[in-house]
């Protein structure tokens, strides 16, 4: 069972502004040794890289970064923009830190708004989720340089339930296209400065 999330956001073709149900999306599991969401490849935008798909989840509690600090590559942003994610959806804590830390801009406020959503609604994340991101082109020349990246997220085994157990129905998911920019910041380091959830089925 999946919760119902609105947000607006830009389309991509026509410009026009259209409302659609971004699912809530959590990852219990973490792939492997990966302490991070992790998937095959490089992240640099010279270098598109090669798709490979992993479970996001929680690692080992750890001390708390700057928010400043940002990821070495742009899918490593991407990668704990989603692990942040989930960690904070099991609480749920919109003021999560390291959701700061990965996600700046629009990016940051359409995960504040969502966890926001949660946690007013008496909800907490359960299940997880596979992404599969890969880098679709690179914008070496803009200020600041950027990076876009697609993934198709299966969302079939994340749900959300209420925390005093009560009934709570959630759509079933799926395959989820996903698209996000990546920022190259002036410390060299990266941040997902915006992103875009679409229907299941759209990938």
């Amino acid at each position: 069972m999946y919760m119902t999330l609105y947000f607006r956001h830009r389309n991509h073709r026509g410009g026009r502004l259209v409302r659609f149900k971004a699912r809530y999306l959590l990852a219990l599991g973490v792939a492997a040794a990966a302490l991070a969401v992790t998937a095959c490849g490089p992240g640099e935008p010279a270098q598109p890289a090669t798709t490979a798909s992993a479970t996001v989840g929680p690692s080992s509690p750890s001390a708390t970064p700057a928010a400043s600090a940002g990821a070495a590559t742009a899918l490593d942003a991407y990668r704990a923009m989603w692990k942040a994610y989930t960690e904070a959806i099991r609480i749920p804590d919109p003021a999560y830190p390291d959701l700061a830390r990965y996600t700046q801009g629009d990016a940051l406020a359409v995960f504040v708004k969502g966890l926001t959503s949660v946690q007013n609604n008496g909800l907490v994340g359960q299940g997880d989720v596979t992404i599969n991101p890969a880098v679709k082109g690179a914008n070496p020349n803009s200020v600041p340089p950027t990076v876009s990246i697609e993934d198709c997220v299966d969302t079939s085994k994340s749900h959300i339930v209420k925390k005093d157990g009560s009934a709570y129905q959630d759509p079933p998911g799926g395959p989820t296209k996903a698209t996000a920019t990546v920022s190259r910041l002036a410390d060299g380091s990266w941040k997902v400065t915006s992103f875009a959830l679409f229907a299941v089925g759209s990938c």
